[in-house]
């Protein structure tokens, strides 16, 4: 069994669950999460490697019963009760006055030279409404991970797209990769700025947003905008908001030509263009057409 005290803090709960699942059975741990026993050696042995972002995930997919911020970071609990699995949510809120967090449940993981965000199954789309996000599960689908230049300080969640609210920008089935922001800074974000941003009733949406201070019997505000302008725009009231994630990255399997599209739109424009003037011109013909037939024949009348 390895000495606990020479571990690191994430191996150290990593061996806890072992301890506790597996009775301190490596082989029995390394089946049980679908790696080579050696690897798990590797850990708990004279190596005592780091593990990476695939093997927690591993882990975490292995033994739901785990709270993944717990395995992750060391925070709360190692084993979820039977009434917070059944209310397992992303964010925190009270039932009759919902609260924005100012921590996601969403964690950045280190491995190597990259930093991990945490895919959640969690759809965001302009028309999404569901049963409301909280019967939504929680738990992570896996661990992406990016240099750390590209996901620098703070908390990531990669969240998939549905619907066609924001094409051509984002399409569905594109994967957004968005950073937590803390509701302090609501207000600061620039104008349009794109993210995904959570309320009670809407659930998830991916929009681009405005928040704004409204009259003195309104109060505060955010309108929130698709670029498929066939999609209304509305407005929520900041109280309603639950979270905010900014847009920095895309992932995606689209190759769609939308200069292309933009140049057949500009082509039908020009088509319609052409046969008004054609109109126009064939109208002024006959009109002095008629014109100088009444000054040959001055009793002809119109």
């Amino acid at each position: 069994m390895p000495e606990a005290e020479t571990l690191s803090p994430i191996s150290q709960r990593i061996n806890a669950v072992m301890e506790y699942f597996e009775k301190g059975i490596q082989r029995q741990f390394a089946l049980q999460i679908g790696v080579a026993p050696g690897r798990v050696s590797e850990i708990f042995g004279e190596r005592k490697s780091k593990p990476s972002a695939e093997f927690l995930r591993k882990v975490a997919a292995a033994y739901p019963q785990v709270h993944t911020s717990w395995l992750l970071l060391g925070e709360g609990e190692m084993l979820k009760s039977a009434e917070s699995s059944k209310n397992n949510v992303v964010y925190a809120a009270e039932p009759t006055a919902p609260r924005a967090v100012t921590e996601p449940r969403a964690y950045a993981v280190q491995d190597g030279e990259n930093r991990g965000a945490v895919l959640y199954n969690l759809p965001t789309a302009a028309s999404y409404l569901g049963n409301g996000f909280s019967q939504e599960r929680a738990e992570p689908d896996g661990i992406i991970t990016m240099p750390n230049w590209l996901l620098r300080s703070g908390e990531y969640a990669v969240f998939p797209v549905i619907g066609d609210s924001m094409e051509p920008t984002f399409f569905a089935k594109d994967y957004v990769i968005c950073r937590f922001i803390q509701p302090a800074d609501w207000e600061i974000l620039r104008d349009d700025t794109v993210a995904v941003i959570v309320t009670e009733n809407r659930g998830l949406q991916l929009k681009r947003l405005r928040f704004r201070k409204g009259e003195a019997d309104q109060g505060k505000y955010v309108r929130c905008i698709s670029d498929n302008r066939t999609h209304d725009s509305y407005n929520i009231d900041l109280p309603e908001v639950l979270e905010v994630w900014r847009f920095e990255w895309r992932i995606t399997a689209n190759a769609v030509n939308v200069t292309e599209t933009l140049n057949d739109r500009i082509a039908r424009l020009e088509d319609g263009q052409d046969d008004l003037r054609r109109l126009v011109e064939s109208m002024v013909d006959s009109k002095e057409l008629r014109r100088l037939e009444s000054l040959r024949n001055p009793m002809t009348q119109d």
